[in-house]
């Protein structure tokens, strides 16, 4: 029995991860070309959003902010990211992070940027490490403070962020919070 034939028969069954993995490959699958009907890829990431896959919630909120097999309603998204990051969806507490900092579907909010940072940090992410050193750069929710920004921006170059590369390069560049006496610190190395 094929895969694809497994898998639909686990997804009739109500198995979450095979109904994330149906909609996974028809949306992304190798020598395909993407739908152009997302509603298939949009009712399987459903089901195992529903059943609390955390991929599916992440994905989900994809289709409800593009409008992918399903109206665009960046509400809902925000409401699937938000389960997604909740069961540890690193990706998913990103973009709750950039919906409160730019005010995408909700008010702007430091604190709710600096809340889902940290818990996209917990998670791993380089790209929240990034943003909060970009937050402590800027003053952005915290108070300015140089070095911490470059204890994050290392954290996530380290990780292989670009951006976080380009970042460090610009305080070493202008000498923020990267002097001989802020090198040793709690933040430095």
């Amino acid at each position: 029995m094929g895969t694809t034939v497994a898998l639909k028969k686990m997804a009739d069954g109500g198995d979450a991860r095979a109904h994330f993995n149906l909609g996974y490959r028809l949306a992304y699958g190798r020598n395909r070309p993407r739908p152009t009907d997302w509603s298939a890829v949009f009712a399987h990431w459903q089901a195992a959003a529903e059943a609390g896959h955390a991929r599916a919630q992440f994905h989900l909120g994809v289709c409800y902010e593009a409008g992918y097999g399903t109206p665009a309603d960046l509400t809902t998204a925000i409401l699937w990211w938000e389960k997604a990051a909740q069961n540890g969806h690193d990706v998913a507490a990103c973009n709750l992070a950039s919906s409160y900092r730019e005010g995408d579907g909700m008010p702007q909010n430091d604190g709710m940027v600096l809340h889902w940072l940290e818990k996209a940090i917990k998670m791993g992410d380089p790209d929240a490490q990034r943003d909060l050193g970009v937050c402590y750069h800027v003053g952005r929710g915290v108070t300015v403070d140089d070095v911490k920004a470059v204890f994050w921006y290392k954290k996530a170059a380290a990780g292989g962020d670009r951006k976080a590369m380009y970042n460090l390069g610009l305080c070493y560049e202008a000498g923020d919070g990267v002097g001989a006496a802020q090198t040793h610190g709690k933040y430095g190395r």
